[in-house]
């Protein structure tokens, strides 16, 4: 008798176990559906029509968070309880040590640094909001924007869901590449005057699928760098290799097409910055230096075929300006080529006779990175000098990239002098929680110096100025130190933590890549649903990828 009922609690044990496994296998299926929405649905998505595509979108990405969370949650809820019921059973009748290792499933995943500021940027959003003399706006923040408090908690949730509850699988990677390849290539054609699919309000200002050419941008970086990082990393032995990195190679092509073009001039700031960063870690080998270098003559083979384009087309061009010039005509893009050209062929020689000497070039890059930060300090002082003392610099006096003005990268001057007399007017507590997540433009046109709105009026006419286009000056206002701190710091220990994967977890790392480049963009740019939501999904599918989960994948 004792043996019948040994056996049917073991099979009662079993059936328990089982059913746990099932609700814990329907919770990775929501995330992975919730993936898909993020990276392959949103980036198309439009309703009625590509003239109010932002909002529309932004609206989908609500509804569509709200439902799915939900059932989520329902899950995980049904989940703990369900796991409880289980641990007291094994306690009750095996004993404290035979309770079963798998109880702890949903929390195995050990929090980072990363979600500890997360947790705190979080609450830092709730305080700011209770503190908040514009509670209604912001709820769900700024028209057009929707970055307020909800939207706020829902990206959150996201990052602890997928990095905490998703099974990490390259393929959902691999559909991230897949669907915004298509939106790259849209982008490309379209700045030539090429419209495959209907698109109203067809001008410079709108591109592809995304909308306005600001908010293409924000997407662009944040994506296109973690395949090209991906593919900086990616071996080429074997047939699947190779025709990964074929696959890989024609991605970042498209990308760094389309980022040539798409006339954003933070856009280029940050491909200058990521391929600064790929070439400082790629010293260290030669296999890496060789691969960084085929990248280089990737993007000089495109800027190349581009001008080759123009040349054909010359009036077909929608947008230049001095960047897209200059990487597009004249001398520069047959520079690039060659010289890119002759350092992969050096690389390739000296890795294949053994001669590369790490030391020699570790020096060339110190010395390339003290060049680089001399020449921004210069930079800088040369735009306080002259904008102090107007005429300073003889010819250059009068070039607007070093005058700090009002009109100073594309009235950058103006929002980020609004951003500072905003966060200077807060009393004690509201600099230290903001006037409410998103809420910024509230507090401006509502409470505001008179004469900083006349002089917004003056620059912007009767648009309203949503954000300062920095993000972290935005934050500042918006969610206070408090918000600033713990958000800069969940993105510090991320980026970080994944970029010390290179070499070993090349799918964290790629995640690294993504982070850096959103960052570099946005002090130029701002929070935007389709930015911020590949942000929050590829951060936390970089935390994913570095479980235990990930080392069989």
């Amino acid at each position: 008798m004792s043996g019948y009922l040994e056996s049917g609690e073991k099979k009662k044990d079993s059936l328990m176990i089982s059913i746990r496994g099932w609700i814990r296998t329907l919770i990775d299926y929501f995330i992975c559906a919730y993936i898909v929405v993020i990276t392959a649905v949103l980036p198309f998505y439009s309703e009625n029509g590509y003239s109010y595509i932002a909002t529309e979108k932004s609206l989908f990405f609500r509804r569509v968070s709200i439902q799915m969370g939900k059932a989520v949650l329902l899950l995980l809820f049904i989940y703990i309880v369900f796991s409880g019921a289980v641990y007291l059973w094994s306690r009750k009748n095996r004993g404290r040590e035979e309770i079963p290792k798998e109880l702890w499933a949903a929390v195995r995943r050990k929090f980072s640094a990363a979600d500890i500021f997360a947790g705190l940027y979080g609450l830092a959003l709730v305080i700011s909001y209770l503190c908040s003399e514009y509670k209604e706006r912001a709820k769900w923040g700024a028209e057009g924007w929707f970055m307020g408090l909800y939207i706020q908690l829902i990206l959150l949730a996201t990052y602890f869901l997928v990095s905490k509850l998703w099974k990490p699988r390259k393929f959902y990677f691999y559909l991230m590449f897949g669907a915004s390849a298509v939106v790259f290539l849209l982008g490309y054609l379209n700045r030539f005057g090429v419209y495959p699919i209907e698109m109203e309000l067809r001008n410079s200002s709108f591109i592809s699928t995304i909308g306005n050419m600001n908010w293409y941008c924000g997407y662009v970086v944040t994506v296109l760098f973690v395949g090209v990082a991906f593919f900086w990393q990616k071996g080429s032995k074997g047939r699947g290799q190779k025709a990964g990195r074929i696959l890989l190679a024609l991605y970042s092509g498209l990308g760094f097409g389309t980022l040539v073009t798409q006339g954003s001039t933070s856009g280029i700031v940050t491909l200058g910055a990521v391929m600064l960063a790929l070439f400082i870690l790629s010293v260290g080998a030669g296999e890496r230096m060789q691969r960084f270098w085929g990248i280089a003559l990737l993007l000089s083979g495109v800027c190349l075929a581009t001008s080759v384009v123009r040349a054909v087309f010359p009036e077909r061009l929608d947008f230049t300006d001095e960047f897209v010039d200059l990487l597009t005509t004249g001398a520069m893009p047959i520079v690039m080529t060659i010289l890119s050209g002759i350092f992969l062929l050096w690389t390739s020689l000296a890795k294949r006779r053994g001669t590369y000497r790490e030391k020699s070039v570790k020096t060339v890059a110190r010395v390339i990175m003290i060049i680089v930060s001399i020449s921004l300090v210069a930079f800088i002082a040369m735009i306080v000098l002259n904008t102090v003392r107007p005429g300073s610099l003889g010819s250059l006096s009068e070039n607007k990239a070093f005058i700090f003005s009002s009109g100073w990268g594309s009235n950058r001057g103006e929002t980020w002098n609004a951003g500072i007399q905003c966060f200077l007017a807060q009393d004690p507590l509201h600099k230290l929680v903001g006037v409410g997540p998103d809420a910024m433009v509230a507090y401006l046109y509502n409470s505001a110096d008179q004469g900083l709105l006349d002089s917004l009026k003056a620059a912007f006419g009767p648009l309203y100025l949503t954000n300062v286009h920095n993000e972290w000056l935005t934050l500042l206002v918006d969610v206070g130190i408090l918000g600033l701190v713990s958000f800069v710091g969940m993105i510090a220990c991320a980026a970080v933590k994944f970029l010390r994967q290179i070499g070993k977890n090349p799918m964290a790392a790629a995640c690294g890549f993504a982070l850096f480049a959103y960052t570099v963009n946005n002090i130029f740019s701002f929070q935007q649903i389709m930015n911020v939501t590949s942000l929050y999904v590829i951060m936390g599918m970089g935390a994913a990828f570095l479980s235990a989960d990930a080392a069989d994948i």
